[in-house]
């Protein structure tokens, strides 16, 4: 009976003017040749569509996130948001077909059969922090936008440009430690995915040893004082974050971050610039981690941020609200 439901419901899916495309993991996938209605697939997806085609996005993928975004566009926020679990729900909503983003060591067999399971179409593009230039460009190929997704482009390969600029022929000093959950004591060890702007950027991670995690994992304060991190990056919104237990408990008062003043409330609005979710935000932390450790000046990093949040998130940052990202909220 289910699947007599379901098959009522995707019969409107079939269209015979498509096409076949290639999508970012090599799979063939059928879409329309004129495409009206998309959605994302998951809060990944969510920001890079939006940067591109937000007219063409139906709503927006349910995310664990606070829904009560800061400095993102308005038309964002008045999405629609769904939860992509629920099959008759996409169903009802006749999507031309799903946009996931994935990095390129994940299984991605579980898109390809929800979409045989639908007949709904699922394209997968690529995730990994630097080809974020290339996922875009196929995003304008496939949506018909080119002209967004080269200012996306653009903006993108000039954050490229100028991380490699006030890198090269300098070494990040100390090593870095990513504080998550209430106490700090989770964090990214150098295996794991929500690590990777650390690797990226050339900033030893602290967290290493027999942590082999591709997601996070639970630490000691003893491992931690082992490790004596030289930065620590606080990560989580508002109380869920660890910047104000580690610099006023006596636990941590002994570890270099901390004597020396090198722990870091990470920006969270409208999401982390570290990942949560490991997306296009990520590109944040390598404009401001530029600024930290390798000297790009205060004025380029405002600038960039800015032009970040006009472009991808569609909002104007004042200079009030600017100041405020960086500020225990």
């Amino acid at each position: 009976m289910i699947f007599i439901i379901i098959n009522l419901l995707f019969v409107d899916f079939i269209n015979t003017n498509a096409h076949t495309i290639t999508d970012m993991t090599g799979r063939k996938v059928t879409i329309p040749d004129h495409i009206t209605r998309v959605i994302p697939y998951d809060n990944k997806s969510n920001s890079m569509l939006f940067a591109v085609a937000g007219n063409l996005m139906i709503c927006k993928a349910r995310a664990m996130e606070n829904p009560s975004l800061k400095f993102i566009s308005k038309d964002f926020l008045r999405l629609r948001e769904i939860d992509m679990h629920n099959v008759e729900e996409m169903l009802r909503l006749k999507p031309d077909f799903v946009l996931v983003s994935a990095f390129a060591d994940e299984d991605v067999s579980r898109y390809t059969a929800v979409s045989k399971q639908t007949g709904i179409p699922f394209v997968i593009v690529d995730l990994e922090l630097m080809k974020l230039d290339k996922s875009f460009e196929f995003l304008g190929q496939l949506l018909g936008k080119k002209t967004e997704a080269t200012t996306c482009v653009n903006l993108i390969r000039s954050i490229y440009a100028d991380m490699e600029k006030y890198k090269k022929g300098k070494r990040a000093s100390g090593k870095a430690y990513l504080a998550n959950n209430a106490d700090g004591l989770r964090t990214a060890p150098a295996t794991s995915n929500h690590a990777q702007v650390f690797d990226v950027m050339g900033i030893p991670n602290a967290a290493k040893g027999q942590l082999d995690a591709k997601g996070f994992s639970a630490v000691s304060m003893e491992q931690v004082l082992v490790w004596n991190p030289d930065y620590v990056f606080a990560i989580g919104k508002a109380e869920s974050s660890p910047y104000r237990t580690i610099l006023k408990s006596s636990l941590w008062r002994n570890v270099t971050a901390v004597k020396s003043k090198r722990v870091f409330y990470v920006p969270c609005e409208p999401y982390l610039w570290f990942d949560m979710p490991p997306s296009v935000n990520r590109l944040l932390s390598l404009i401001w981690f530029s600024d930290i450790f390798y000297g790009q000046p205060n004025e380029i990093t405002k600038q960039k941020v800015m032009d970040f949040y006009r472009i991808i998130y569609k909002y104007s940052l004042t200079e009030t609200e600017y100041k405020s990202l960086y500020m225990w909220k």
